[in-house]
Order: structure tokens, then sequence, then C-alpha cells
């Protein structure tokens, strides 16, 4: 049984990307939050 590397690398990267894209997604949605947060000062605090 052969194994193809090239391929395997392949593979791993995109999954490792993948996996990337939805941390950052995951990170600029917290990121607004906190914001969004201190852009209503004491309004949001009432």
């Amino acid at each position: 049984m052969e194994i193809d590397l090239d391929n395997l690398v392949i593979k791993g990267l995109e999954e490792a990307e993948e996996r990337n894209a939805a941390r950052l997604q995951e990170a600029d949605k917290k990121a607004e939050a906190i914001i969004a947060d201190d852009d209503c000062g004491d309004a949001c605090k009432i």
C-alpha cells in the first residue's frame, strides 16, 4: 500500500486553514461584541 504524502500534506493544510478561518470568525464576532458594548457607554448599563 502506497501513501501519497503530497496529497496527505495538502489535505492537512486545507483542514488547518478551515479551522483557522472558523477561529478567526469567532474571534471577530467576540471583538465586535466588545466594541459594540463599549460604543453604547452608560446607556447599556441602564
